[in-house]
């Protein structure tokens, strides 16, 4: 289900890579709100290098945290790829801690990510339990009126 899916964004990762690569590391970190995509590329004489990320790679792994979710057990925050020039593609998913975003998201954020891809309560780590706490708050505070 999902192996078509890593196949895919690894494809397109090395086609939009630039020539004489040599490692590519992409790390995403997800909210059902907010992405974002980090990427270090090493060339093989040892410099870096840019990457213009194609939409199938971005659309990729939104449609791959989608199919990811475990009902109870939620789905990642963070994923990592890392593409070895003459080696398999290395996928790692981080389902329980924090993604460190900066700068930070609104507590709502996780608010909706939590709403969007439920959990267990054994299945909700502390720092996200806090900020979930954080963003009812925020969204009551709102709603009462001054």
């Amino acid at each position: 289900m999902t192996d078509e899916l890593t196949t895919g964004i690894a494809s397109a990762l090395t086609e939009a890579a630039p020539d004489g690569w040599a490692k590519i590391s992409l790390t995403v970190s997800a909210t059902v709100l907010a992405y974002d995509y980090a990427t270090e590329i090493r060339l093989a004489d040892g410099r870096s290098g840019d990457i213009d990320l194609p939409a199938a790679v971005r659309g990729g792994f939104r449609e791959l945290r989608t199919r990811m979710y475990e009902p109870g057990r939620g789905t990642w925050f963070s994923a990592k790829l890392v593409l070895t020039s003459g080696a398999a593609p290395e996928f790692t998913f981080n389902f329980d801690e924090d993604p460190n975003w900066w700068p930070p998201l609104h507590p709502t954020t996780f608010t909706r990510d939590l709403e969007a891809f439920p959990r267990n309560e054994e299945h909700v780590p502390q720092w996200l339990r806090d900020l979930v706490a954080q963003g009812v708050q925020l969204e009551q505070e709102r709603e009462t009126p001054a």
